[in-house]
């Protein structure tokens, strides 16, 4: 038995680390090298090579209590709290708008609700390894590294929630509102007591260890705590996962979890591989094509939804256009937690043998398209930009000055915060009304039953009455929500707009406009969770109807906003079109421009471009300076003219001097790119 124990992981390591070598030269994610290595040793393919899967599915298991340690390691409390502000809104928008998709997609395949649920959850968790793979191998700005890992972490606290739900869910309980309340309880009752009971004991149990210098009992001690809370979670009712990763975050709040990390990643990484290759021995090449048009259509989904809410909500969170789109590309795939979720499911029978080659499909697929399109993102960032209307591309670039106007305020307590009382308010009227619309439509059907049998009216007027009853019960938090969203708006515009003086004739433009972009943001915050809740309990479209609906009468309200902004942004344009002329004349001292001209705009600067300047006969939608470094062109001062808000296709000629605002960040983007070219302004 041992001996074959020993053959069978002999196998398994060398033939992954022969594809992991193969991935690696090929500049491909090494968890595609370990996928290909489970299929050459998998009972599907006739190859002379084979290990035994239910061997391979026990060792497996090591991985991954391993690699959720791993995450737990590099999540502290402190560090959630750190990245909410900037990162929460879009990746609960993210995670709840690819719920839905993937439910929805499990539907029109004829799934069952278990296996629509499931679907969506394999989908809405991106790949950690392979966005840390593919930084590592580019040139990212640090800002976008920091959103989209803390995308990331957002991803991985509410993927532990669905792995312990989607255990419940597996064992029968059901996707009843009731049962999922029940067990979401009692998730927290365990959480809770694991936490507190662990941090009175882990840390100090860790800190203690760390004093023998020893790397040894170090190791040892930390992988014994993993296992032995995996184990304890798993005697609760609930994965292996689940208690590897609280034993992940009790180490880290030692404060020497990056140390721990260090120590066990070699046996971390080993264990990984043979969990991914187990992985790959589960699925069928035969069974993978048969089901490929289902693979390309949830990869479809897979990179353009997260793409979608990922660039949009990041917009709206103030992160602007270029930094959210690449976000959106960098996070268009799925990974480990994929493979883990699906694992449960088929493991416990709940959902069918289509669902591992599915996501293992499209797992590979996103590992190869990740890349490509981060490599194509100045492309692609360029083609939205060209696509967006003048008044949009405009205000998008005064709404990120703004925000960063706004994070930049001096720091309050948080208790005492304004800004924060009107979040968390939010969010609690948010959680009630989505309990009491989840609960309704799961007890839809026996309310109905219970009035018409009780009062003898028709299926109609029972469904008024329940209609209206659900209505009076919502109306006191509905009304709050409102309210504090509007008290929210007004918050972060007036504080946005400090330094200009409300009563400014630019921020009397730009506070309606900053008002209403937070409104959509919180109302895409609010319904996007709402509709992936009510999506299983109802089954159907009406929630994201409504959403859609209040969505469009938003934008509609906000492009009217954003018309009077442009007129203030073009009037502003032409004063410093004088001031450009004034000064070729002669008739000004000194080139500074007063930033006062625009709303919330750092700087104005004038850029000369000499004879020899690589941008003498190129159009501005060539250079795509916008796209490129998020600064903006107000205008052009040449010889015997002036172009106030150049539309791009005017072509720049020696002498023109150009006046550029936006952040100070973007702005000293698009003087290094004007003066030294593309191509060695990428490699300064």
């Amino acid at each position: 038995m041992h001996g074959e124990f020993v053959g069978d992981l002999a196998i398994v390591l060398g033939v992954a680390a022969v594809t992991s070598v193969l991935a690696r030269w090929l500049r491909q994610p090494t968890i595609l090298g370990y996928l290909f290595a489970g299929l050459i040793v998998g009972p599907y393919i006739p190859i002379p090579i084979f290990a035994d899967p239910s061997r391979m599915e026990s060792l497996s298991a090591f991985g991954v209590v391993l690699v959720m340690f791993s995450v737990g390691l590099e999540f502290r409390i402190a560090r959630l709290a750190k990245v909410i502000p900037g990162s929460g809104l879009t990746g609960l928008v993210q995670v709840s708008f690819l719920m839905w998709c993937g439910f929805s997609i499990g539907q029109l395949f004829g799934w069952s609700g278990v296996e629509s649920l499931f679907l969506g959850a394999c989908i809405a968790i991106s790949s950690t390894m392979v966005v840390s793979r593919v930084f590592a191998e580019s040139e990212v700005d640090r800002s976008v590294r920091q959103h989209v890992f803390g995308v990331l972490i957002i991803q991985d606290v509410v993927a532990i929630v669905l792995i312990a739900a989607l255990t419940a869910v597996a064992a029968g309980q059901g996707l009843s509102a009731g049962a999922l309340a029940e067990e979401l309880g009692r998730l927290g009752g365990v959480l809770i007591g694991m936490l507190v009971v662990g941090l009175l004991v882990v840390p100090r149990i860790i800190r203690r260890v760390i004093a023998f210098d020893s790397a040894e009992i170090l190791l040892v001690v930390s992988v014994g705590l993993c296992f032995g809370l995996a184990v304890l979670a798993e005697e609760l009712g609930y994965s292996l996962a689940l208690g590897a990763f609280i034993g992940g975050i009790l180490v880290a709040e030692s404060r020497r979890g990056s140390r721990i990390e260090h120590t066990i990643e070699p046996v971390r990484d080993l264990f990984a591989a043979v969990f991914f290759v187990s992985v790959g021995m589960t699925v069928d090449p035969r069974q993978a094509f048969a089901v490929l048009p289902q693979s390309l259509l949830v990869f479809t989904v897979v990179v353009t939804a997260q793409l979608a809410s990922v660039s949009i909500v990041g917009i709206l969170s103030g992160h602007g256009l270029r930094r959210s789109i690449i976000s959106g590309l960098s996070l268009g795939q799925i990974g480990e937690f994929a493979f883990i979720i699906a694992g449960i499911g088929v493991a416990a029978g709940a959902v069918r043998s289509d669902l591992q080659p599915i996501v293992v499909t499209v797992a590979v697929l996103t590992s190869f398209t990740t890349p490509l399109f981060l490599r194509a993102s100045d492309r692609i960032i360029c083609f939205v930009d060209r696509k967006l209307p003048h008044r949009t591309q405009h205000m998008l670039g005064l709404y990120e000055e703004w925000l960063q106007h706004f994070r930049k305020r001096p720091k309050e307590p948080q208790t005492a915060s304004p800004v924060g009382r009107a979040v968390r308010t939010i969010c609690f009227d948010a959680l009630v009304l989505i309990l009491v619309v989840s609960i309704e439509g799961t007890w839809l059907t026996e309310q109905l039953d219970w009035i018409r049998g009780s009062f003898g009216v028709s299926p109609t007027i029972a469904r008024l009455l329940v209609t209206a009853g659900l209505t009076l019960l919502c109306l006191p938090f509905l009304i709050a929500l409102v309210r504090n969203t509007m008290r929210l708006s007004r918050l972060v515009s007036q504080s946005a707009m400090a330094a200009e003086g409300e009563s400014s004739k630019g921020a009397s433009v730009a506070i309606p406009t900053i008002q209403a972009m937070i409104v959509l943001a919180v109302v895409l915050g609010v319904g996007a969770p709402m509709i992936a809740v009510l999506r299983p309990v109802t089954g159907g479209y009406y929630g994201v109807l409504l959403l859609v609906v209040i969505v469009v009468v938003l934008v509609m309200r906000l492009w009217h906003r954003v018309g009077n902004l442009e007129d203030e942004f073009r009037s502003g344009a032409a004063e410093v079109a004088g001031l450009l002329a004034r000064q070729a004349a002669g008739n000004e001292d000194g080139p500074e421009m007063t930033p006062e001209l625009m709303p919330g705009l750092d700087q104005i600067v004038g850029v000369g471009l000499p004879s020899g300047s690589w941008m003498v006969g190129k159009t501005l939608a060539e250079i795509n300076l916008r796209a490129l470094t998020g600064a903006t062109v107000v205008a052009i001062q040449r010889t015997g003219e002036q172009v106030v808000l150049p539309t791009g296709r005017e072509k720049l000629q020696a002498g023109d001097v150009l006046a550029i605002t936006g952040t100070t960040g973007s702005v000293s983007k698009a003087q290094e790119l004007l003066m030294r070219g593309p191509q060695l302004a990428a490699t300064k």
